[in-house]
């Protein structure tokens, strides 16, 4: 191949390429992707104890195979002495991380989401009547799969993750021998669908 023939691929790859951005940035200008508001609610309880929380999430689809977004964590749970327990703990959890998401397949997403989690504990031991309170703070990693789907409209998912982390200080391990599943649903809602005008 000569010069002359390398230069004239050259130039007509870059034409080429050149077309192809301007469709893909068009069609981009005519679709946004918006952002999504949501989450899910924790609502649990049995005899002597109760909790409920919620798991607010902020997320922009990129594509139809990743999601990237941020997550808080508002949590309260209290558990009452029993006849096996002489203690009354409650418990309040704050915590805000990141997460991405990814489709591989249609459905179906694995989650990896880092996370800092702050615990203020308060407990009694109503035999004694001696109290006291901690305050502390651990790092999670969780991760894990989930099925939903995601688009322009919305979004709808269930999801199991773990703590890869597993810090005795983690609220997904708190009063645990080990770190338990971790079981989410939600739902989200588009807060942008303007489409912008192209010139």
């Amino acid at each position: 191949m000569n010069l002359k023939s390398f230069a004239l691929s050259l130039f007509i790859l870059i034409a080429i390429a050149s077309n192809a951005q301007t469709i893909v940035t068009n069609k981009n200008l005519i679709e946004p992707r918006p952002i999504l508001l949501g989450g899910g609610i924790v609502i649990g309880g049995g005899a002597g104890s109760f909790q409920i929380g919620l798991n607010p999430e902020l997320l922009k689809s990129y594509n139809e195979y990743v999601d990237l977004g941020v997550a808080m964590n508002i949590y309260y749970s209290s558990f009452n002495a029993n006849e096996w327990n002489e203690y009354r703990t409650r418990n309040l959890q704050l915590g805000i991380g990141t997460f991405v998401r990814v489709w591989p397949i249609q459905n179906f997403f694995l989650q990896l989401q880092p996370e800092y989690n702050i615990t203020m504990a308060y407990e009694k031991n109503v035999a004694s009547g001696m109290s006291g309170t901690a305050n502390f703070g651990a790092a999670s990693v969780l991760a894990g799969i989930g099925y939903g789907h995601h688009s322009k409209n919305g979004m709808s998912y269930f999801s199991i993750m773990f703590d890869l982390v597993n810090d005795m200080r983690s609220p997904y391990r708190l009063g645990q021998l080990r770190a338990q599943p971790i079981f989410r649903a939600g739902v989200g809602f588009p807060i942008n669908l303007k489409k912008r005008k192209t010139q």
